[in-house]
């Protein structure tokens, strides 16, 4: 559910679709007939969505054709990412978990599929190290991409397929082809958070896109935030000490040719801020409830 609106904001990359080609000489002719009985104004909106269609599957196409490689033999693997950069001795120091923190979620995190990790940031309250590693521009630097966004995907901080970051004060999805939704659950204990918490089965519940049209329409429903009873689902959330979030993260997989989208993952989560930092770094517990395959759309090419 990482989320479209997110990608604009940072400038990432634009928005999917599909492309469709008009037919031409007696299906043109026949077409024209039917279109002048249709009511005033019903073709110019065909011509519309064909043609914003078309531009989203111009914009897919060149993200593909942007992050894929060149065919390699198949004895060869490739990277996704950009290489491992090192990260300054300083900010290593900060990335590690208190004692204290460890001692006391070491009985929670014996419990399968729990992890923890720190994200630092990019420069809350005024750090001087994290504001110069991030002057060049936060989702660019490779710095704060590897201390500050982490993949739950992959559990592992600074992954090329993180799904979300810390930013400003907030955690927000990030990652181009997928949904993310958020809500505060009303419960301190993450050791006792199911799917059936309340507050989950709405995350649980919420039905995949089947199509890229889908994937847009559920972009805009997301996109303002959703109520439902006691609770409100949103793309990002301001992270509180003490607090639980659920978490509904699906990521779409996308295939033209040889071209491709990896990670299309389904998953359902609950996390913790456990503690906060003077730096205003965070300190995360989370736990994994459900992880399923993702949908792939096939594009044209």
């Amino acid at each position: 559910m990482a989320v479209f609106l997110n990608r604009l904001r940072y400038g990432s990359i634009s928005a999917l679709g599909f492309n469709f080609l008009l037919a031409i000489g007696v299906v043109f002719c026949t077409s024209s007939l039917v279109a002048a009985q249709q009511p005033p104004g019903q073709d110019n909106r065909a011509e519309r969505d064909r043609q914003e269609r078309a531009e989203r599957e111009r914009q897919m196409n060149e993200y593909l054709r942007r992050t894929n490689p060149s065919p390699l033999p198949r004895t060869r693997s490739f990277s996704y990412g950009p290489p491992p950069f090192p990260i300054p001795k300083e900010l290593m120091a900060k990335l590690e978990i208190a004692p204290e923190i460890k001692a006391e979620y070491a009985a929670f995190l014996k419990t399968r599929n729990t992890g923890i990790l720190k994200l630092l940031g990019n420069g809350a309250e005024g750090d001087p190290l994290a504001i110069k590693t991030a002057s060049a521009g936060p989702l660019s630097n490779p710095i704060f991409r590897a201390t500050s966004t982490y993949s739950f995907r992959e559990k592992e901080l600074g992954s090329w397929l993180s799904d979300i970051v810390f930013i400003d004060g907030q955690i927000r999805g990030m990652m181009l082809t997928s949904h993310l939704i958020l809500t505060q659950l009303g419960v301190e204990n993450i050791a006792l958070v199911t799917a059936e918490t309340p507050g989950m089965p709405f995350l649980a519940n919420l039905a995949q896109a089947k199509t890229p049209e889908e994937v847009d329409e559920l972009t805009v429903r997301l996109a303002p935030g959703i109520s439902d009873g006691d609770f409100r689902y949103t793309t990002s959330i301001w992270p509180r000490v003490g607090k639980v979030y659920g978490l509904r993260l699906v990521a779409y997989g996308y295939r033209r040719g040889n071209a491709f989208t990896p990670g299309e993952k389904d998953l359902l989560l609950a996390f913790k801020i456990a503690a906060r930092d003077e730096d205003g770094s965070i300190t995360i517990v989370w736990k994994e409830l459900h992880r399923k395959k993702g949908p792939v759309f096939k594009i044209k090419n």
